[in-house]
């Protein structure tokens, strides 16, 4: 056991006790396990970790971190002595990024006016307690007694943030990772390259980086070695994995650089793969089917080409590396099967057993490159329902559930799948807003009005899923105990398409810190009624702006105030290309008429006439993507 024992000069307590106008668990987010009031207030003037001489770094680094976060609270406070923090954890040996898998995350923190005690089995549950013992200092300085017993409901408790549609650097990625610790979200899955950008310096593949995009100055915008591993020891000592995803199977135009032969519907203009035959379309469906890609540039991985498969099982062996975590994500998502030809290009559905043969032959070949590489195996639900290699892949392979609803969740669980990770679309997509509408409910698309006005461009009326509708939702509704027990936790996704850096963390915050109660506090009824629960909210979110300089969004705020709609950088560069072309229609943003001055039909599945088409880049034109960047929020006053 490794404990920080109270040193002779720190003082044996803080100061004088005060009643206290609001309960110990309004402070806090997310909710505890189990909270004791001890309904009195303690006069500090902050805190004092005692015997730095025995001090875990990461631990250490954590109370640095909770004096920082509460400074400013406690200069309001007159009181003259600190309040002592002893810290005991059981288990803290040789403590790595790959050990956060399956680690304790319980912790004891007990306030009171002689000191403040923690107990935790491992360093994990030790930096949650002082993450929990920040929030406990009130607006005045005063510090709230209670005793907290805590450990999450769920073990995994994830954010992906997509940087492949539009970069983020190195400090943003940062930030949004101290607003996931602040949460307790311990997990980062980043999925850092698609068919738009390949945004890492890979020595072995010098060419990839001409795929980058590019910053004011013509540099190629790309994370190097130096900066993975900085984030991934950045997130360690916050108690946050991060999950690589190294996507496949779809998504893979950027792998053309390193050489064509590995990428089959390379840049397929229009894109959405219709040829201009508008005879392709049922009357009223949106046709995925007759798509080659879901958006510019379309190209896939050729998984009949085994030079292509040894080139991703290097990009896996050798990028891989930079990662600690066990688990490597292999995307899976939007395949479409006509780049192999098993689908006619003029038929409006597709046979599942079409690319079966395909399928059969490259999955154990991807299973294989995991394996070799030391890496459990993880994918979009797509792999469970679209390739019929449900009987191919381990049971243990880990599944994130985007389509669907929890019967989709019930089904995976009957096949035999363990490792159930709940991301509906319809829910915990965080870009599902006016701009992003697809994944968004009836109700959304219509309530309220948009505020876009943009003159010669379409725009829709409609909200995003707002952090009610997220809080309600009740990822076991309807589950069996097994398919319940086969749920190992949730993510929130933020897909960056209509994302750039000056609203970023208004898209991840607050909504993903209430996801994050809901995983770790568990699915019950709420601690309090719906007042509280917002009141508590809007103390944490003061927290994340104060604190960590997150402009997070108000509760009230509801995306549909964004003033244009974006589009992925790749635009930027590709505003007159023909595989940015589309005979799709009636997504925001598109321009009102085609090319040949015919008008967007706003029926649901329609496209424009046969020959017609339009730019799906062309709104990109009127801003300038490098000229957004993150400004640091206004202090707010904390409610109390």
């Amino acid at each position: 056991m490794v404990s920080f024992r109270a040193a002779a000069a720190v003082f044996a307590f803080a100061g004088a006790v005060a009643a206290q106008s609001h309960a110990a668990g309004d402070y806090l987010w997310p909710y505890p396990a189990q909270v004791t009031d001890k309904k009195a207030l303690i006069s500090a003037r902050g805190f004092t970790l005692a015997d730095n001489s025995q001090n875990n770094e990461n631990v250490v680094a954590a109370f640095g971190r909770l004096q920082a976060s509460a400074r400013s609270r406690f200069s309001a406070s007159k009181a003259k002595n600190s309040l002592k923090v002893t810290v005991s954890i059981a288990k803290d040996e040789g403590f790595a990024a790959k050990d956060l898998v399956g680690a304790d995350e319980s912790y004891t923190l007990d306030v009171s006016s002689s000191g403040v005690n923690v107990k935790a089995n491992t360093q994990v549950g030790a930096i949650y307690a002082l993450q929990t013992l920040s929030q406990l200092v009130t607006s005045s300085g005063q510090v709230v007694a209670a005793t907290v017993n805590d450990a999450p409901a769920y073990a995994f408790r994830g954010l992906m943030l997509d940087t492949a549609r539009n970069f983020f650097p190195i400090e943003d990625i940062k930030r949004i990772i101290d607003g996931l610790a602040y949460s307790k979200i311990n997990v980062f899955h980043w999925h850092i390259y698609d068919s738009q950008s390949f945004p890492i310096d890979w020595p072995s593949y010098p060419q990839l980086k001409a795929t980058a995009f590019k910053d004011a100055n013509g540099n190629p915008k790309v994370y190097t070695e130096q900066d993975v591993r900085d984030i991934v020891q950045y997130a360690f000592q916050r108690n946050v994995r991060v999950i690589p995803e190294f996507e496949a199977i779809g998504h893979n135009a950027v792998f053309a650089a390193a050489n064509p032969s590995f990428v089959v519907g390379l840049n397929h203009a229009p894109w959405d793969g219709r040829n201009g035959d508008a005879n392709n379309v049922s009357t009223g469906a949106v046709m995925w089917g007759t798509q080659w890609c879901n958006q510019p540039p379309c190209g896939q991985i050729d998984l009949t080409n085994q030079a292509a498969l040894e080139f991703f099982n290097q990009l896996v062996a050798e990028v891989g590396a930079w990662f600690e975590d066990p688990i490597v994500h292999f995307g899976h998502d939007e395949f479409n099967y006509r780049v192999y030809g098993t689908t006619p290009d003029s038929w409006d559905s597709v046979d599942v057993n079409g690319i079966y043969e395909v399928m059969a032959q490259a999955e154990p070949k991807l299973l294989q490159i995991a394996e070799t590489n030391n890496k459990l195996y993880g994918a979009w639900d797509d792999i469970v329902t679209d390739f019929n290699v449900q009987n191919i892949i381990p049971k243990d392979t880990y599944i994130w559930n985007w389509q669907g609803d929890n019967s989709a969740i019930q089904n995976f669980a009957d096949q035999g799948f363990t490792n159930i990770i709940a991301s509906p679309s319809s829910v915990y997509y965080l870009d599902c807003s006016p701009t992003a509408r697809w994944c968004t409910s009836t109700f959304e698309r219509t309530v309220p009005d948009s505020a876009l006005n943009l003159p010669g461009y379409a725009t829709f009326p409609g909200q995003w899923h707002n952090w009610t509708f997220i809080y309600n939702y009740d990822t076991t509704a309807g589950l069996t105990d097994s398919a319940k027990k086969a749920v190992i936790g949730g993510s929130v996704a933020l897909w960056t398409e209509t994302i750039k850096r000056h609203n970023l963390d208004r898209y991840v915050f607050p909504r993903t810190s209430v996801f994050a109660e809901r995983y770790w506090s568990g699915h019950a009824a709420p601690a309090y009624d719906a007042v509280k629960t917002a009141a508590r909210l809007e103390r944490f979110r003061t927290t994340l702006i104060n604190e960590l300089q997150i402009a997070a969004a108000d509760l009230s705020y509801l995306g549909n105030q964004e003033g244009t709609v974006f589009r992925t950088e790749w635009c930027d560069a590709n505003l007159a290309t023909p595989g940015q072309k589309t005979h799709e229609c009636c997504f925001p943003g598109e321009p009102l008429t085609g090319h040949n001055g015919s008008p967007l039909n706003t029926t649901v599945g329609a496209h424009f006439p046969t020959g017609d088409e339009a730019d799906y880049c062309k709104i990109a034109a009127s801003y300038n993507t490098n000229s957004f960047t993150h400004v640091v929020p206004k202090p707010t006053p904390y409610p109390y």
